[in-house]
This record gives C-alpha cells, sequence and structure tokens, in this order.
C-alpha cells in the first residue's frame, strides 16, 4: 500500500511542476521552438524534482525551504531555455508555487474540521506523514491551479514582450505572497500540533482573501496601465494620420497657388507673343511646364476632409490593382471631428486594402457605400477576401502578420463609433467582407 501511496504522491508532484511549465508555455517559453535539449532539460525537472518533492511529502506537508528551492530550480531550467529577462522568469515562477503553496495552506485549513468531527488527527494524517487523506489534499490544490492555469491559456493571450514591462511587478506581487505564506505556515504548524486553537475555516478564508485581494489589485494596477498605453498608442496613432493627411493637403493646396500663379505666367506669354519673340516664348514655356500638374480632386461627398482620404485611398488601391467602386450622397457636415473622419475612414479603408493584397488570386475589389436617410448615416465597406477571418468572442482575430496594426486600428474605429453613440456590423460571406458603421440622430446637412 505504501508503494501505491509514493507512487500517486510521485504523480502529483510531478504534475505540479509539469502545470508550472504549461503556465510558462502560454507566457513565456515559446514551446513550437524548443530544442531536443531544452526539452529534456524540462522533462528532467518534472520527473527528478517531482521525485523529490514527493519524498519530501511522505514526512511532511509542507515546507518553506523546499518552496525555495522548487523556485530556484524551476527557475533556473527556465532561465536556461529563455536566456534573458531573468527577472520576469523567476517573477513568474515564484507566482506559480506562491500560489500553490497558498491553495495547499487553504485546502489543509478547511479540512481541520471535517477531520476533527471525524475523529482522525491532522498532525499525524496530514502534517507530518504521507496518507491517502494527504495526497487527496495535495490533488484537490493542484486541481485548481491547474484548471486556473487552462483558463488562462484559453483567455488570455499573453506573449512574453508584454510581459516584460511588468517583470518587476510581477515580482514584487510573488514576493509578496511569499510573506504571507511564511505568516500563514505558523498558524498552520501551531494548530497542527496543538499550540494554537484550530480555527482552519476563518484561517484559511483570511488566507484567500488576502491573496485574492493581492493578485487583484495587482491585476488591477497592471490593466490600467495596460490600458494606459494602448491610449497613448492609439492617440499616437491617429496624430500620425492625421499629420500625414495634414502634409497631403499642405501639397494640394500648393498646387492650387501654382495654377492660380498661371495668370501671371500669361502676361509674360503675351508680352512675348506680341513682339515675337518666339525664342524666349519657348524657353519661358520649357521651364514653367513642369509646374502644372494639377492634381483634381473628386467631389465625392462634399466633405472636404472625407473626400481627401477617400481620394488618396483609390489612388492606393488602384496602384495595388485592387478595383475602386464608390457610391455616396453629399454630404456637407459628418458627426465627427475632421481628425475622427480621418481615423475613421483610413483605418478602414486601410484594412479593406491589406485584406485584398492578402489574396493570392481572384478579383481584387472594395466598394463603399456612403447614404443617409433623415438623421440616420450609414457607412459600408465591402471587399474582396481570400480566407474568412476567424472570430473570437464576437471579435475579429487578425492575421499574424499584421495582428498589432490591425488590432491597434480596429479600436481606434471603435472608440470613434461608441463616442458618437453608433453602431458598427459585419458580415463575412463566401469571398467577400462587409463592415457597416451607422450614427444616429446626427445633425447632417445635405
Amino acid at each position: 500500500m505504501q508503494r501505491i501511496l509514493l507512487f500517486i504522491q510521485i504523480l502529483i508532484s510531478c504534475w505540479e511542476v509539469w502545470i508550472c511549465y504549461e503556465l510558462m508555455y502560454s507566457t513565456i517559453l515559446e514551446k513550437e521552438y524548443l530544442r531536443k535539449k531544452d526539452k529534456a532539460l524540462i522533462y528532467g525537472n518534472i520527473l527528478i524534482w517531482g521525485g523529490l518533492l514527493a519524498y519530501n511529502h511522505s514526512f511532511a506537508f509542507f515546507s518553506r525551504g523546499i518552496l525555495y528551492t522548487s523556485i530556484a530550480v524551476t527557475g533556473l531550467c527556465v532561465c536556461a531555455v529563455v536566456k534573458r529577462n531573468r527577472i520576469l522568469v523567476i517573477g513568474m515562477v515564484t507566482l506559480y508555487y506562491s500560489l500553490v503553496a497558498a491553495l495547499d495552506f487553504f485546502v489543509a485549513f478547511s479540512s481541520m474540521y471535517y477531520l476533527r468531527e471525524s475523529g482522525i488527527d491532522f498532525e499525524k494524517n496530514v502534517y507530518s506523514s504521507s496518507t491517502y487523506i494527504q495526497a487527496i489534499l495535495l490533488f484537490m490544490a493542484r486541481w485548481i491551479m491547474f484548471m486556473a492555469v487552462m483558463l488562462i491559456k484559453r483567455r488570455l493571450n499573453l506573449h512574453k514582450r508584454e510581459l516584460e514591462r511588468y517583470a518587476y511587478p510581477i515580482l514584487a506581487m510573488s514576493m509578496i505572497l511569499l510573506l504571507i505564506i511564511k505568516r500563514y505556515q505558523f498558524d498552520l504548524s501551531g494548530m497542527a500540533s496543538g499550540i494554537q486553537e484550530a480555527k482552519g475555516g476563518f484561517t484559511g478564508t483570511s488566507l484567500i482573501f488576502l491573496v485574492s485581494m493581492v493578485l487583484l489589485v495587482s491585476i488591477g494596477l497592471l490593466i490600467n496601465d495596460s490600458v494606459r498605453k494602448q491610449n497613448e498608442i492609439l492617440t499616437l496613432r491617429d496624430e500620425m494620420q492625421n499629420n500625414w493627411y495634414q502634409s497631403i493637403q499642405d501639397e494640394l493646396d500648393l498646387e492650387r497657388i501654382r495654377v492660380h500663379d498661371v495668370k501671371q505666367h500669361f502676361i509674360v506669354l503675351q508680352a512675348y507673343e506680341k513682339e515675337k519673340d518666339w525664342g524666349q516664348l519657348h524657353q519661358y514655356l520649357e521651364k514653367i511646364a513642369g509646374q502644372f500638374s494639377e492634381t483634381k480632386m473628386p467631389v465625392c461627398t462634399g466633405n472636404r476632409i472625407m473626400d481627401l482620404v477617400l481620394y488618396h485611398k483609390k489612388q492606393e488601391a488602384e496602384q495595388k490593382n485592387i478595383e475602386w467602386k464608390l457610391h455616396a450622397v453629399k454630404l456637407q457636415n459628418l458627426p465627427m471631428e475632421e481628425h475622427e473622419i480621418v481615423s475613421f475612414m483610413g483605418n478602414l479603408l486601410d484594412n479593406a486594402i491589406e485584406a485584398c493584397e492578402r489574396m493570392e488570386g481572384g478579383k481584387k475589389w472594395i466598394l463603399i457605400r456612403i447614404s443617409r436617410q433623415k438623421q440616420i448615416l450609414n457607412i459600408e465597406i465591402s471587399n474582396s477576401i481570400g480566407q474568412a477571418p476567424k472570430e473570437k468572442d464576437g471579435e475579429l482575430i487578425s492575421s499574424k502578420e499584421n495582428k498589432k496594426r490591425h488590432g491597434y486600428g480596429s479600436k481606434s474605429v471603435r472608440r470613434i463609433v461608441d463616442r458618437h453613440e453608433g453602431e458598427i456590423f459585419y458580415r463575412i460571406q463566401e469571398g467577400q467582407f462587409c463592415v457597416r458603421v451607422t450614427f444616429f440622430d446626427m445633425d447632417l446637412k445635405q
């Protein structure tokens, strides 16, 4: 029976280290790029250290020295694979083992009352010897941790580069958890030996409350910093687009000035013509010929900024052999500010052009419809696609090569739509993608 129990303890302990690496795979390690020696090191860590952990459980439910050694051994193995940003590695490994220890304490405190009511001695059957009861409690703690890690892998889209900015906060959070573990170890030891009154339920609840507060406050601060960073990037992106379109507008204004100056040039040409000085007239014509390449921007909506964006995106699309069709009503005013029009239409049309560019074959096209019904403005952009984009939780998942750029562009569009209390819809059909934005109760003047 003892051999079976030891085998179960080894499985549980190896599972504990394996779960740690599953967390690393979802945050720090890139599993698909592991070399054979990296895999050998990881599996060696899981099997060898898992066996030693099981041996330790045969005479102690918890050891702070073993906790620190687990952090050191696993941390060194992960650092040997990653070979950079060791602060983040140590922080993540420490955070994991601290949470496992906190769960061990929680299930231990919670079991005290039930074991006492059943006439089972907690110290002999859990705290200082290996039994099936101890194995069940250890399994329960690791099952909770396993479910949490699987949830992280499924729900969160974390990446090492994104986590690197939070290396020191993560390390600080894990250090706080270690201090909490150290404090509650005295309570567990005292209750197990009978020195303290066994108030396992209250102590376990207070432990989970403290750990939860540390995690929630830390995660809240990290999310707040991440949102602030994203807003800064969105603002910078909008400013860059506005600056780009302003430079184009300046060029158009300069071109109009040059065309306006043609009146003055005609005066000079008429003078040469009257004097029949054909040589000077010919030289003057050659000199000014290159100045009159007027760019005629068609009027599509009557809104200067909207027409400017449509004009230049049309040029970009045609240069990339993308068929461009536009159906628009005349609008003097739009619900958005000028800088919002640039960001809104620019990002939507950029996404459409990029989708056409990714097509490996077939006809590439973009169709824009801008219509108005009383106080309702509809802007619909359809484009050809090669492969339908994936969806997750009602949101589109960008392709890997342009994920960041497309992601921030889509967030910028949604932010503008939400600001003006509009609605955005999209539909995916065979060979085409369509996005439609509707603004309500807007004071639009024809």
